[in-house]
């Protein structure tokens, strides 16, 4: 497993997502997401190069999300491509994350 990149500023956390997020990326996400949620800083997403995400991995996005929401940290993905939007329409979910989206 490769890491992810994570730029950890003392305003907020960046985190690039990889081109292919799918089941065997999942636990790698998972632990990379632990090491953010404990810096309790604003989390940035940022999904520019992802080609194809997958249900699990989304899984766990939503529950950074939920994280974030119930400790009140700002949470967003940036430049989120089509094929991100593509995913969470297939499942039923672009309108619970597309909101958080923004733009670089």
């Amino acid at each position: 497993m490769t890491s992810y990149a994570m730029v950890n500023s003392d305003d907020e956390i960046s985190l690039t997502l990889k081109t292919i997020m799918d089941l065997t990326e999942a636990e790698n996400l998972r632990l990379t997401f632990l090491d953010c949620l404990t810096k309790k800083k604003p989390l940035k997403i940022l999904a520019g190069e992802v080609e194809r995400i997958t249900t699990p991995c989304l899984q766990i996005l939503f529950s950074l999300k939920n994280w974030a929401d119930y400790h009140n940290i700002d949470f967003s993905i940036v430049d989120m491509p089509q094929a991100f939007k593509t995913a969470l329409d297939d499942i039923g979910l672009e309108e619970y994350l597309a909101p958080l989206e923004q733009r670089t």
